[in-house]
C-alpha cells in the first residue's frame, strides 16, 4: 500500500462526485507533468489524502488500479476508481506545517516551506507523512500496535464507510509497512557489515542500528530496502550520522563537520578513517553528503 497526496482545488467536487482521480497524459505543450503521470502508479488499496484550497478535506482509498481512458486521442487520460470520505473539519496545513515539515521529501513536495502548496496533481505520501496527517486527523487514540492487531480483521471485514474504520485500517498497513521493510533494511545491513559497527568495530548486537543514507522519506521502497542505502553504525556513530554530522565519500573515508572536529577522539574517530564501502553505495553516500551533511 502506498498513500499519496492529490491537489485538486476547482477539479475537487466533479472527481469526488464521480468517484475518480484522474489526469491528462499530455499538458497543452505535449509533455507529461510527473504529478500528472503518477495517477498511473495508483493501485488498489491506495491510499489518498485530498487537498483543496489550503486544507486536506477528505481521505480515500483507490478502488481499482488506474487504467488508460480515451487512448490515442487528444482526451487520453490516466484514471483510478476512488472511494472519498469527508473530513468533517478539514485540517489547515498551514497550521500544522511546523510539525508536517520533517517528514517532507526533498524533491516532489506537495508543500512549500511555509505550508501552501505546489503547483501539481498526485504527489507521494511517505509513510511517515501519512502516519502524521492521521494522528492530526484523529479523534480517536489507536496508538498501540496491538491494539491495532486485536481488531484488524474485523475492520477489515468493513466497507470503508466511516472515517474511525478507514483511519485504523490505513494507521495499521502503514506501521506493518515500516516494521516489514525496516526489518528487512536490518538483517541486510547486519549482514553487509558482519554484524559489526562500520566505524568501531563493536559487535553488540543490542548496540547496533542500520541507518538509511538517503532517508526514509527520501526513498522509494526499493531504496528502501537496498543494502547499499545505508549503515550498520553502534548507537553513537548512528546518531552522529543521522544528525548529519559525519558523513562518507564514495571510496568510505569519513568526513566531519567542523562542530565535531575538535572532538573526534572521543568519539573513537579520526581524519580519513575509511569504511569497507564498495561501488553500490556511492549514490547514497553522495546523497547524504549533498543534502544532509553539516559541511566540514
Amino acid at each position: 500500500m502506498n498513500s499519496y497526496i492529490v491537489m485538486q482545488g476547482e477539479t475537487y467536487r466533479e472527481e469526488k462526485r464521480l468517484g475518480i482521480v484522474r489526469a491528462p497524459k499530455k499538458d497543452k505543450s505535449g509533455a507529461t507533468p510527473h504529478s500528472w503521470e503518477r495517477v498511473n502508479s495508483l493501485q488498489k488499496g491506495d491510499r489518498t489524502f485530498h487537498y483543496v484550497r489550503g486544507a486536506l478535506v477528505a481521505v480515500g482509498t483507490i478502488q481499482e488500479d488506474a487504467r488508460v481512458q480515451s487512448e490515442g486521442t487528444p482526451q487520453a487520460e490516466w484514471l483510478a476508481p476512488c472511494e472519498y470520505l469527508e473530513l468533517d473539519t478539514p485540517l489547515e496545513i498551514a497550521s500544522c506545517i511546523k510539525v508536517v515539515a520533517d517528514y517532507l521529501p526533498l524533491k516532489y513536495s506537495a508543500f512549500q516551506p511555509d505550508g501552501n502548496g505546489n503547483s501539481g496533481y498526485v504527489f507521494p505520501c511517505n509513510e511517515s507523512l501519512a502516519l502524521v496527517f492521521l494522528e492530526l486527523l484523529s479523534s480517536s487514540k489507536w496508538r498501540n500496535i496491538e491494539q491495532l492487531e486485536f481488531v484488524y480483521d474485523a475492520v477489515r471485514e468493513e466497507k470503508y464507510n466511516s472515517l474511525t474504520a478507514w483511519m485504523m485500517d490505513s494507521e495499521y498497513l502503514l506501521r506493518l509497512k515500516f516494521r516489514e521493510l525496516k526489518s528487512q533494511f536490518k538483517a541486510l545491513q547486519l549482514e553487509r557489515w558482519e554484524n559489526k559497527c562500520a566505524i568501531c568495530g563493536l559487535d553488540n548486537l543490542a548496540l547496533l542500528k542500520a541507518v538509511y543514507s538517503k532517508a526514509w522519506k527520501d526513498s522509494n521502497d526499493a531504496e528502501r530496502i537496498d543494502p547499499a542505502n545505508g549503515v550498520l553504525l553502534c548507537a553513537n556513530h548512528a546518531a552522529l550520522y543521522e544528525s548529519g554530522q559525519i558523513s562518507f565519500t564514495g571510496a568510505g573515508t569519513l568526513r566531519m563537520s567542523a562542530e565535531l572536529q575538535p572532538l573526534a577522539g572521543r568519539y573513537g574517530l579520526k581524519k580519513n578513517l575509511r569504511i569497507a564501502a564498495d561501488e553500490a553505495n556511492i549514490p547514497y553516500f553522495r546523497w547524504h553528503r549533498n543534502n544532509f551533511f553539516i559541511e566540514e
